[in-house]
C-alpha cells in the first residue's frame, strides 16, 4: 500500500434512503495507516459511511475512491447488524422440532470465523488471544453478547483486512465484556491494521484514538483526542411536557408488588438462577444488572408470565402467588415491557398507531378494536412525544429514537402497575437517552407505575432508581441476587 494515498476517500457523495438523504455533498479521507474514531448522533450517517466503503451500498452521486492495493473487499466492518443477520439465519435453519435430540445447536462459533477456510496456527492463536477458544464448538445463538462481538471481531481479523472498521464495539456489553473489549480496541491501536471506530458516546472511545472526528449534518469536524472529546457535555436527563399518565389508585405502602423467596432456574441441567431473594415494595424502583448469560431475562420472565418454571416455587405478584389459578393474560396485563428485540424483528410493516395500540392488548400487531375512550388516550401519547403527524406511517419509517419512544408509550398505555425496561437506552444517542431517561423519571414521579431497569452502564440510569438488584455468581452454580438500596 502506497503510504501517502488515502485508505478511502469520499468526493462529493450523497446517499439517500428513500428521499432522504443521508449524506449530501460529503467529502472526507481516511488517512493511510492512522486509528480514528468517528462521533455522531443517530442518523448522521456513520453506518452508512462504513457500508459505502465496503460496497454494501452505492451513493447516489460522488466517487469513492481507495487506496493503492485496496478495495471494499478488504476493509471489513463489524457491526450489530451481522450479529443480527447471523442469529436470525441460524433461527431460520433450526430444526429441533424434528430432531431425535430436539436440539439444533446451529452455526458452531468455528465456522462462523473460518468462513469455509482450513483452521491453522494463526486461528488457533487468534482465538487464545481473543479468549474464544472454549466455545468453538458452541452455537452462535447460545454464546453470550460479548462473546458474539469477539466472534466476529475474529471472523474479520483472520481475513486479514487492509483496515478495520468497528460499529459501536462496546454497545451491549456488561461490565467484565465492556473491559475485555477495551482490552482488546488497546491492542488493536498498536497493530498496523488501521482501525476506525465509529461511537455514538464519547466515553466509549478508547484513550488510544489521537485523533476523534464529529460528523454532523454531513460534514465533518476535529474534536481533538479522545480525551479532548469527552470534554463535550452530555445532555441531561429531560422530558418538557407532561405526560398522559392516569391517576391509577395506588398499591398499600405495606404490601410488596413482586416477591420472590429462594426462587431457583435450571435449564437441560444448566442452573441458571439459585436462590433468588427480593421484594419490591411500592415506593421502590430497580435497576437489575448483572453480566451477559447471567440469567436477567429468566429472571424477568419469571415476572411476566413467559416462564412456567414461575410454578411451584415462590413467585408472588401483587399479592398473587403464581399458579394460584390466574391466566398468563392477567399476569401480562400488570405488565409493561420495552426492549430491543420487539423493536428490530417484530414490527417492520406496521402503522404507528397500530403498534401504540397493541399495548393495549400485550400483542404484537394489533388484532383487537378500540374504542374512542382509548383512542383519545393513544392520540395523548402521541402528541406528549411531538408524533402526532406520524400516526398512519410505518413503524420501521421511522429514526430508531422515534420508535423506542413510541414503544415506551406503548408499554404505558395500558397503564401498568410495573413497567419493565429492558436495556431501553442501546441504540440510543446522547441526546435520544436524555429524552428517554426524562420520560422515564416523570411516569415514576407522577404515576403509580414502578420501574424495573435493565441496564449494564452507570452512565444510563434514571434518578428514580433507589434499590439495585444485582446478579452475583452462586456457589453452588448459576447466579444469585444481591440487593441494595438508598
Amino acid at each position: 500500500m502506497n503510504h501517502s494515498s488515502p485508505i478511502v476517500h469520499f468526493d462529493n457523495v450523497r446517499f439517500a434512503y428513500q428521499l432522504d438523504p443521508v449524506l449530501d455533498n460529503f467529502t472526507w479521507s481516511w488517512p493511510a495507516g492512522e486509528h480514528i474514531a468517528i462521533l455522531g448522533g443517530n442518523g448522521c450517517g456513520k453506518t452508512t459511511l462504513a457500508l459505502l466503503m465496503t460496497d454494501k451500498v452505492r451513493p447516489n452521486r460522488g466517487t469513492i475512491t481507495f487506496g493503492d492495493g485496496i478495495g471494499p473487499g478488504d476493509i471489513a466492518h463489524v457491526s450489530f447488524d451481522l450479529h443480527r443477520e447471523l442469529m436470525e439465519r441460524d433461527r431460520r435453519f433450526d430444526d429441533s422440532e424434528t430432531r431425535e435430540d430436539a436440539f439444533d445447536k446451529g452455526t458452531a462459533v468455528r465456522d462462523i470465523i473460518l468462513q469455509g477456510r482450513e483452521a491453522d496456527g494463526d486461528f488457533d492463536s487468534l482465538c487464545q488471544r481473543l479468549g474464544i477458544s472454549h466455545i468453538l464448538d458452541q452455537g452462535i445463538r447460545f454464546i453470550s453478547t460479548g462473546e458474539s462481538r469477539k466472534t466476529l471481531l475474529a471472523r474479520s481479523l483472520m481475513a486479514k483486512p487492509a483496515a478495520l472498521v468497528l460499529d459501536n464495539p462496546l454497545e451491549g456489553l456488561d461490565k467484565n465484556a465492556q473491559q475485555e473489549m477495551r482490552d482488546l480496541l488497546d491492542e488493536l491501536i498498536h497493530s498496523p491494521t488501521p482501525l476506525l471506530i465509529l461511537s455514538k458516546n464519547a466515553a466509549d472511545i478508547p484513550d488510544g484514538i489521537e485523533r476523534v472526528l464529529q460528523l454532523k449534518d454531513s460534514v465533518i469536524t476535529e474534536l481533538g483526542s479522545a480525551t479532548e472529546a469527552r470534554v463535550i457535555d452530555r445532555p441531561r436527563a429531560h422530558f418538557s411536557k407532561p405526560l398522559p399518565i392516569d391517576d391509577a389508585p395506588a398499591w398499600p405502602a405495606d404490601k410488596a408488588l413482586i416477591k420472590l423467596a429462594n426462587v431457583s432456574v435450571n435449564f437441560r441441567g444448566r442452573q441458571v438462577l439459585q436462590d433468588i431473594n427480593w421484594t419490591l415494595m411500592p415506593h421502590q424502583h430497580c435497576c437489575i444488572n448483572g453480566p451477559n448469560g447471567a440469567g436477567k431475562s429468566t429472571l424477568l420472565n419469571l415476572l411476566c408470565g413467559e416462564n412456567d418454571k414461575a410454578y411451584s416455587q415462590h413467585v408472588e405478584l401483587f399479592g398473587t402467588l403464581r399458579g394460584s389459578g390466574e391466566s398468563v393474560w392477567e399476569v401480562k396485563a400488570q405488565f409493561g415491557l420495552l426492549n430491543t428485540s420487539t423493536q428490530l424483528t417484530h414490527l417492520k410493516r406496521t402503522k404507528v398507531i397500530d403498534v401504540l395500540a397493541s399495548g393495549l392488548f400485550d400483542s404484537i400487531g394489533l388484532y383487537s378494536n378500540y374504542g374512542e375512550g382509548e383512542r383519545q388516550k393513544l392520540m395523548a401519547w402521541l402528541d406528549a412525544f411531538d408524533m402526532l403527524a406520524q400516526r398512519e406511517e410505518r413503524f420501521d419509517r421511522l429514526s430508531f429514537g422515534q420508535q423506542r419512544m413510541i414503544l415506551l408509550a406503548r408499554a404505558m398505555v395500558k397503564s401498568p402497575r410495573v413497567l419493565i425496561l429492558d436495556e431501553p437506552c442501546i441504540g440510543l444517542d446522547e441526546e435520544q437517552k436524555a429524552r428517554l431517561l426524562g420520560a422515564v423519571d416523570q411516569i415514576a414521579a407522577h404515576g403509580q407505575t414502578r420501574i424495573l431497569f435493565v441496564s449494564h452502564r452507570s452512565d444510563e440510569i434514571p434518578e428514580c432508581i433507589n434499590q439495585w438488584l444485582s446478579l452475583v455468581p452462586h456457589p453452588d452454580g448459576g447466579y444469585t441476587a444481591e440487593i441494595t438500596e438508598s
